[in-house]
């Protein structure tokens, strides 16, 4: 039990006032022996004993009657289930809008409930509670209640996916940081089981977790574009999601459709479409799905560069597993005899671009480094370096391929575009691409693995040409080009992440994997019922004041009817 004003507790000190008269009132008058009287003596003595319990009575109802009002001028607050104000908490609503929230349930989209249900839970603080509203962009929004409102009023689906135990864990540390009497963290999610299928969250001991279970019934069906991509003359679509029928894909360059295709059903179905010859230059396309439960994930832009071959000449040293690469991509017409891009060790005093690798002697490689100083480079090969695989977000033909010998690379700017145990390995600066190993058996598992072509290939046409590429990031669907000058030299595709496309919701199981054994996954009607029921209180003054009514009312009637 806790008192909205304990200082009127001092009050307590006045129930000992009918005590203290009482006892004051009592004296022993003197005994005189009178004979006519004695007859009275009996009389006397049940007489007195009536008089004892009267006063008993009537000093118990009259403390109960002091000790009853000032309780009730405390306002006791007692432990109720329902109803009833709460003791002051501190509140963290997450309100999950990641893209899959504007999924369509039932004709109602998802994040509709959650709204309504983030904002019950704010309009029901005080001005004694601390509240505030995590959405998915990761940023905790604190302030008064009418702000929090208006913000969980305004919520929209967002392009970011939000991490639900990771979010779920920062919540918990802030209320439970916060010296206050309650502490929760409402989950509002469709709870996804990608969302939940890694990660745990450590939760502090007194902090309740509340999730609001998703609409029962069978998940909606939903396919969503994962990937779209272009290599040799097509795009390569892939489509997630947990619909089991067929999905026909669309492909447009522009407003105009160039081809069409039927990706198969179940997770990670795939489809090609050809693309019509284009000029030279930059081009981008969207995938297309039919529109479904989930509109934001039908459609993926793609981009892609049609560019001359490069014009390549092989420099000394380039050994023998080079040579070969380039004399397929010849046959293949995806590179020419010319100068503008030079493979092989430094060539000393050459122009264009170089694509050059250490020499095989230890003994040159001073000499290398003082070519590569000479043009202007501030990178330098050093000493040898550990073993390792190879990682690229740049080239992922090489990706995972083991690298036996290399040295160092060495510098500050330019591009790292591979690295091995964390270490810089393939490197651009300017008009110049370093590798740290020489691409041979003895030094690494490259030349006889199947993407070495492929990335002889992106070498000279690509990386050695001065171009980013194509990269990917999460984000509203869109292409941003990256410019150097007056040239176009790489681009960026933006796209939600494929996972938000499986709308199937975990389980109470995994939930609990995910939040901890404490969480409750709880319907609307039982979410609304547990809503700060650990802390939620009912004044009791009202009561307290009808019991002392009812002692006064005694008090009088025993003093009256007694007298």
């Amino acid at each position: 039990m806790s008192f909205l004003h304990p200082l009127a507790l001092l009050g307590l000190a006045a129930a000992a006032i009918p005590a203290l008269l009482h006892l004051l009132q009592r004296r022993t008058p003197p005994e005189l022996e009178f004979p006519p009287l004695r007859y009275l003596s009996e009389a006397e003595r049940q007489s007195a004993r009536r008089l004892k319990l009267r006063h008993l009575l009537l000093l118990l109802l009259r403390t109960a009657l002091i000790v009853v009002i000032v309780l009730a001028a405390a306002r006791p607050l007692v432990p109720v289930r329902s109803g009833g104000a709460h003791e002051p908490t501190a509140l963290v609503v997450i309100l999950d809008n990641s893209p899959s929230s504007g999924a369509v349930v039932d004709g109602h989209a998802v994040l509709d409930r959650l709204r309504v249900a983030a904002r019950t839970s704010i309009s029901r603080t005080s001005a004694a509670d601390r509240v505030w509203l995590l959405l998915a962009d990761g940023v905790v929004r604190g302030g008064g209640r009418e702000a929090l409102l208006a913000s969980a009023d305004s919520v929209t689906p967002d392009w970011r996916r939000l991490d639900l135990a990771q979010a779920v864990e920062r919540a918990a540390q802030l209320v439970h940081g916060e010296p206050l009497p309650g502490r929760e963290v409402h989950v509002l999610s469709d709870l996804q089981r990608t969302a939940l299928a890694t990660g745990r969250a450590e939760v502090p001991r007194g902090v309740r977790i509340l999730a609001l279970a998703p609409v029962g019934g069978r998940p909606a069906a939903n396919r969503g574009i994962a990937s779209a991509a272009v290599a040799e003359g097509a795009v390569v679509v892939a489509v997630a999601g947990s619909d089991g029928e067929p999905a026909p894909v669309t492909v447009r360059i522009g407003t105009r459709e160039v081809g069409r295709a039927l990706a198969g059903p179940g997770e990670g179905a795939a489809v090609s479409v050809t693309l019509p010859p284009q000029r030279t230059g930059w081009w981008a396309g969207e995938a297309v799905l039919e529109p479904d439960e989930l509109r934001a994930d039908d459609r993926r832009p793609f981009v892609w560069q049609v560019a001359p071959p490069a014009r390549v000449a092989t420099g000394p040293g380039a050994g023998p597993f080079i040579g070969t690469a380039l004399s397929v991509l010849r046959d293949a017409r995806r590179v020419h005899e010319g100068r503008d891009v030079i493979v092989g060790d430094v060539p000393a005093g050459s122009t264009g671009r170089w694509v050059v690798q250490p020499p095989a002697d230890p003994a040159l490689l001073g000499q290398a480094n003082r070519a590569l100083a000479a043009r202007g480079v501030s990178w330098r090969w050093s000493v040898a370096g550990t073993p390792g695989p190879l990682v690229s977000r740049d080239i992922e033909q090489i990706g995972g391929t083991q690298v036996t010998r290399r040295y160092r690379l060495e510098g500050t700017g330019g591009d790292v575009l591979a690295t091995v145990n964390g270490e810089p390995w393939l490197v651009r600066a300017g008009d110049v691409v370093m590798l740290g190993s020489r691409l041979d058996t003895a030094w690494t598992g490259l030349p006889a693995a199947p993407g070495f072509v492929p990335f002889v290939d992106a070498l000279v046409n690509r990386v050695g040409a001065g171009a980013a590429g194509v990269g990917t990031a999460e984000g509203t669907p869109r292409v941003e080009f990256l410019v150097r000058g007056t040239d176009t030299v790489g681009a960026t595709v933006f796209g939600l992440d494929p996972r938000e496309s499986d709308l199937t919701p975990a389980t109470p199981e995994v939930v609990a994997a995910a939040f901890g054994p404490t969480a409750l996954t709880l319907n609307d009607a039982r979410f609304a019922a547990e809503r700060f029921a650990g802390t939620r209180r009912a004044d009791a003054s009202a009561l307290l004041l009808a019991l002392a009514l009812l002692l006064a009312a005694t008090e009088l009637g025993v003093a009256t009817l007694t007298r």
